[in-house]
């Protein structure tokens, strides 16, 4: 007696095996490779559109400071991430300014920050500039400058340097993610105009806040040609200026009434 198997059930049930493995397959590399490049794709996206809404930010503030607007908001979206204002008496940091040696200004500026929930990136708007650094690394950038400079004047040839401090006041510590609308208005405004004797020096020291580490940005700055001050031998984060005639301290103080 011949028995005749049918094992078309278990040819269909070895490929339906066969492809349900290769989907699988399929699905657990895309996940493993795929999924981080998108999370980082992702992740850098916020950042970069973070920097530009900063400094859309910082445009606002030198338009209350210097176009005598008296309010301006600005409407962004705080993508993977956290915006948080910390008020100048809370930051810690701080810049000094000093003529041959004798104390003029102790100055602590506030800030505005954004902290990456998905990387390392922080970005830090202080005294009108725009800064980006990797948290727990040493090293930073500036992204957009304060308004610094020296001016010579071409008939008396006297240089006169300008310093502009923007002080950051909140009545709160705020933090918000989502879409989000800063808004703030100039609170006062202040100049100081000193002469600066033959051979004294003009003297910068930058002392870091809590937002982070920043002096390799500043000092970067401060002893670019645009401002053209040199290291303080024997000190840190101390830079000074000669051939000075007069310095000129312009503050501004910014009240972030909300985010």
């Amino acid at each position: 007696m011949t028995v005749k198997i049918n094992d078309k059930a278990v040819s269909e049930a070895i490929g339906f095996i066969l492809i349900l493995g290769l989907v699988l397959t399929g699905i657990a590399l895309v996940t493993l490779y795929g999924y981080p490049v998108l999370v980082k794709e992702q992740s850098s996206t916020d950042v970069k559109n973070m920097e530009r809404a900063m400094i859309v930010i910082q445009n606002d503030m030198k338009s209350l400071c210097f176009k005598n607007v008296p309010y301006k908001e600005s409407t962004l979206q705080v993508s993977g991430g956290t915006l948080e204002v910390i008020d100048a008496s809370s930051y810690q940091g701080s810049i000094e300014i000093s003529i041959g040696g004798s104390h003029v200004k102790q100055f602590s500026p506030g800030a505005l920050i954004y902290r990456s929930d998905r990387s390392t990136e922080v970005i830090t708007l202080e005294n009108g500039a725009v800064m980006t650094r990797q948290e727990g690394a040493a090293g930073s950038a500036m992204l957009a400058e304060p308004r610094w400079f020296c001016d010579v004047d071409p008939t008396t040839n006297k240089k006169t340097f300008v310093i502009y401090l923007m002080n950051i006041s909140a009545d709160e510590r705020m933090a918000k993610s989502g879409m989000t609308t800063v808004r703030m208005k100039l609170n006062s405004s202040s100049t100081q105009a000193m002469p600066v004797s033959s051979g004294e020096k003009v003297t910068v020291e930058y002392n870091s806040g809590s937002s982070g580490d920043y002096k390799v940005a500043w000092k970067n700055y401060l002893t670019s040609p645009t401002v053209g001050m040199k290291p303080k031998d024997g000190f840190q984060n101390t830079y000074e200026i000669s051939g000075v005639n007069k310095l000129v301290i312009k503050e501004y103080e910014i009240q972030i009434l909300g985010i």
